[in-house]
C-alpha cells in the first residue's frame, strides 16, 4: 500500500526551486514578506542563491560550507549515496546542491512509504545523510538569507532546518 502522506522533502524541494508564479502565490498566501512581482522574486532568488563572487551570499551547495573536508570527497559521497539507493541524477546536477539532496531525501521517503521491505535500512540512511550532508549547514544558510533581506527564503530554510533537526 502506498502512503498518501505529504513528502516533506519534496515540498521543500519545490519551495526552494527557481521561482515561478506558483511560488509567488504561495508565499503571498502564507503572508510572507515577498517581492511584488515574479521578476523581483526571481531577482532575489538569483541574488541570494546563484550569483556572487566568489560565491552567492547564501550558497545552496554543501561544498561551500566545508571547513575540514575536501569538496571532492563530499561530492563523491553524495553520489555514492544516490547510486546505492537507486536514484539517478541529471549529469549536470551538482550532487551537493540542496535541491539534489532534497530530491534524494524525498526518494528515500517514497521508498519507505511504498512499503520497501528494507525500511530500517532506508531510515538509517536518511538519518545518516541528514547528519553528514545537510544538518551542518542549512541553518547557517537561513541566517545568511535573513541578513540579506530574503525573509521569505529565510523562513523556508529555517523550517527546513527544523525538519532536519527533528529527524
Amino acid at each position: 500500500m502506498v502512503s498518501t502522506s505529504l513528502n516533506v522533502w519534496a515540498v521543500f524541494r519545490f519551495a526552494l526551486a527557481y521561482p515561478d508564479e506558483r511560488h509567488l502565490a504561495r508565499f503571498r498566501a502564507l503572508g510572507e514578506d515577498v517581492p511584488g512581482t515574479l521578476e523581483e522574486l526571481r531577482a532575489l532568488y538569483i541574488d541570494l542563491f546563484e550569483a556572487g563572487l566568489p560565491q552567492p551570499r547564501c550558497p545552496l551547495l554543501e561544498s561551500a560550507w566545508l571547513l575540514n573536508r575536501p569538496a571532492g570527497d563530499v561530492l563523491l559521497e553524495n553520489k555514492l549515496f544516490y547510486q546505492h539507493f537507486g536514484m539517478e541524477i541529471h549529469p549536470q546536477a551538482a550532487p551537493d546542491h540542496l535541491l539534489t539532496q532534497l530530491e534524494f531525501l524525498a526518494w528515500l521517503d517514497h521508498c519507505i512509504d511504498a512499503g520497501n521491505p528494507d525500511r530500517e535500512s532506508l531510515e538509517r540512511a536518511r538519518a545518516e545523510f541528514l547528519a553528514r550532508h545537510v544538518a551542518h549547514w542549512v541553518r547557517h544558510t537561513a541566517n545568511l538569507a535573513r541578513k540579506a533581506d530574503g525573509a521569505c527564503y529565510a523562513d523556508l530554510l529555517e523550517a527546513l532546518a527544523a525538519a532536519v533537526e527533528s529527524n
